[in-house]
């Protein structure tokens, strides 16, 4: 039986759920929580008989953590990461994996220095109907692409903007790089490299810095359309709607889950591959057999990028380029 690697989680807010994600993977131990409230990490570090730290460096000195699983406000990401990569510790990150292009590529840059792995946590792209469309996509199961669209419309109440959401410092934008992020994620991982993205954002019903309402246009590298629209001003939170077509088929999903599917002509087979069914497992591979994480830093950067190609429209009123 393979040694169990421990993992130590920052950050307990949407943090104490993936705190349960460890603690139900095999091959998987939690060894220590840590939390600015006291409280907090005293409560969870209780329920799973652990050990709790209200100083994440503290925490980093432990020979029994291998994992540190990230969960605090975006915009502190890069800086315990790297840390956490000094210190010879694996990390995961909570998306998206920070606020800045800049900050995204040291904490890469840094994890591939120290020889430590880094993942970031989209949890959309292990859901198997996800797998499925994308599977779909790479067999050309819908021709030629010509179309893909992402739309999330939820509701946030001004209570929830009330601390670090919302600010550029440490939400990195609104909308789009908090609630949309998976989406644009699962966009650009079905459609391909972005070449160019004209984007508008706003704000309508909240008093904060950022948007609560943002949206994109995008020419992929293969030819094809792309739009995005995220928001925070609905009236309550509907499914997030994602739509791919090509000049053979087309798929729709709600709330990841596929509910229409058209392929014209013979469908190409799918491969039942070992996907991980969650980051905990993507990242306990990666160490065992030595290679990259599914959704690696690199990865998580490039919704990232799209986003940042949003803002930087919106505010310069122009279609701006990407690299990616």
């Amino acid at each position: 039986m393979e040694k169990e690697i421990g993992f130590g989680v920052i950050g307990l807010g949407m943090g104490a759920n993936r705190c349960e994600m460890v603690s139900r993977t095999s091959g998987a131990k939690l060894v220590a929580v840590c939390d600015i409230n006291e409280e907090r990490a005293k409560e969870i570090a209780a329920r799973y008989r652990i050990d709790y730290y209200t100083d994440y460096h503290k925490m980093l000195s432990r020979d029994d953590i291998q994992v540190i699983y990230v969960m605090t406000p975006s915009g502190m990401h890069g800086e315990m990461t790297i840390e956490a990569a000094k210190r010879g510790k694996n990390v995961i990150t909570t998306k998206p994996i920070e606020v800045t292009l800049e900050k995204a590529d040291e904490m890469i840059r840094e994890c591939k220095a120290q020889g430590v792995k880094l993942a970031v946590d989209f949890q959309s792209r292990y859901v198997r109907d996800n797998i499925r469309i994308y599977q779909a996509i790479q067999n050309k199961n819908f021709g030629k692409l010509i179309l893909g669209e992402v739309r999330l419309k939820w509701y946030r109440s001004p209570e929830y903007y009330e601390g670090w959401h919302g600010t550029w410092k440490l939400d990195g934008g609104g909308s789009l790089i908090n609630q949309t992020i998976h989406q644009i994620d699962l966009l650009r991982w079905f459609m391909g490299p972005v070449e160019k993205v004209f984007g508008q954002i706003g704000i309508f019903s909240h008093k904060i810095e950022t948007e609560d309402l943002g949206m994109g246009l995008l020419n992929f590298k293969n030819g094809a359309f792309g739009t995005i629209l995220g928001t925070t001003t609905y009236f309550e939170d509907t499914p997030p709607l994602i739509e791919i077509h090509g000049d053979k088929g087309g798929v729709k999903t709600e709330g990841n889950k596929i509910k229409f599917w058209k392929i014209t002509g013979e469908e190409r087979p799918l491969e039942e591959e070992n996907f991980p069914h969650n980051v905990v497992e993507d990242m306990l591979q990666a160490i065992r057999e030595d290679k990259e994480p599914w959704i690696n830093g690199e990865e998580g950067r490039k919704s990232l990028e799209v986003v940042m190609g949003i803002y930087e429209s919106s505010r310069k009123g122009r279609i701006v380029k990407l690299l990616n």
